[in-house]
């Protein structure tokens, strides 16, 4: 039926960013969400890369009854973030665990599309002793190592759910699953996602609600701790088929209201980040520039938008560790994008131009 392989990046090389601990009460609970599922038609298959250790690369199978983790292959430490390594993981995993479909689940830290650089406030995709691993690089690995594209990838790591990301890997995957701010500490409650991750019928929204619905049900607006995480969390899903069209809508938008290099006013719209200034509301953005919902233009986009975004749910604040405090989730529709700005890093607005996502939205004419 489904193979999910389960992709661990948990040795940070600092201590301020490490997250092993977290990560093993996460391969716990995911242990005890496979004894929910049917084995003879599911395989949840963990690449696990911590500090203290060798990676592995571990089956969750049941035997008598009874959930084990049967260890497949022992590697000599190697960097996880590395294209050739990543690729011989996911090759390595279909070759035991041939499947009709399958999804991907990836724990880290991460900053959407930044680009990668070795600097623990700038993380990209991943963060194995401060290095990171830049969107496009994830693409070519994903694109030529499994052998059709992926049912889903559920991004248990903060930020990833930005139009620049799922655009960029949109033949990789039929659904991406995250948020597009900071995920709550403790991760996915994988206890009760593991079991959503092999369903059929609204596969990818089944995950985002498991998701969703445990930390909301523990949601107060108090400032939270890893052991008790009250602090909210935003969770969308975006379906592939559907972004040539919203690039296409946006490109009428973009380039027609942002033109010689204007700066956009970014006041009223929501950030999403607090480390790099690179993901803001994508919906505000284009309802300041159209000047609302009265506007042709952007009904039209919103209609090609919500075919896009089609499942967000967010608490009313959610909880940021880079500020050490609360803020308001007001205005959030699920997605976020860059605006450019004179003020930015040069180097994030000579890479925004290397990305698909720049031409196919107009922004290659606006000046930027």
């Amino acid at each position: 039926g489904r193979t999910v392989l389960v992709y661990i990046v948990g040795d940070a090389g600092d201590s301020y960013n490490e997250l092993t601990t977290l990560f093993k009460t996460n391969f716990r609970d995911m242990k005890r969400g496979m004894e929910e599922v049917d084995y003879s038609k599911c395989n949840l298959v963990v690449y696990s890369e911590m500090v203290n250790d060798v990676p592995h690369l571990i089956s969750l199978k049941k035997q008598n009854g009874k959930v084990v983790a049967d260890t497949l292959f022992t590697y000599a430490e190697q960097n996880p973030l590395d294209k050739n390594v990543m690729s011989t993981v996911i090759s390595q995993t279909i070759n035991y665990f041939p499947a009709d479909s399958y999804g991907f689940v990836f724990l880290s830290h991460s900053s959407s599309w930044v680009p990668a650089k070795r600097d623990a406030n700038s993380r990209s995709i991943g963060y194995y002793r401060l290095t990171q691993m830049n969107i496009p690089d994830f693409h070519d690995v994903l694109l030529s190592s499994f052998p059709k594209p992926l049912k889903f990838i559920l991004f248990d790591s903060c930020s990833m759910q930005s139009i620049e990301v799922a655009y960029e890997l949109r033949d990789c995957a039929e659904y991406f699953i995250g948020s597009p701010t900071e995920i709550p500490g403790p991760g996915a409650p994988y206890e009760v996602v593991v079991p959503e991750l092999f369903t059929e019928t609204d596969l990818a929204v089944n995950i985002a609600k498991a998701y969703y619905n445990y930390y909301e049900s523990r949601y107060d607006g108090t400032k939270p701790t890893n052991d008790n995480w009250t602090g909210g969390v935003a969770t969308s899903v975006i379906k592939s088929a559907a972004l040539d069209n919203l690039a296409a809508a946006t490109k009428t938008i973009i380039p027609k209201y942002i033109q010689e290099k204007r700066e956009v006013d970014r006041s009223d719209i929501l950030a999403y980040d607090f480390n790099d200034d690179a993901n803001y509301d994508f919906e505000k953005l284009i309802r300041n520039l159209t000047g609302g919902v009265d506007n042709t233009d952007y009904r039209s986009w919103y209609t090609a938008f919500e075919a896009a975004v089609v499942y967000r749910k967010t608490t009313l604040k959610n909880y940021s560790g880079i500020i050490h405090r609360m803020f308001t989730m007001e205005g959030s529709e699920g997605l976020s994008t860059y605006i450019p700005t004179g003020a930015s890093n040069s180097t994030m607005n000579t890479f925004y131009r290397t990305l698909s996502w720049y031409t196919a939205a107009g922004w290659d004419g606006t000046g930027w």
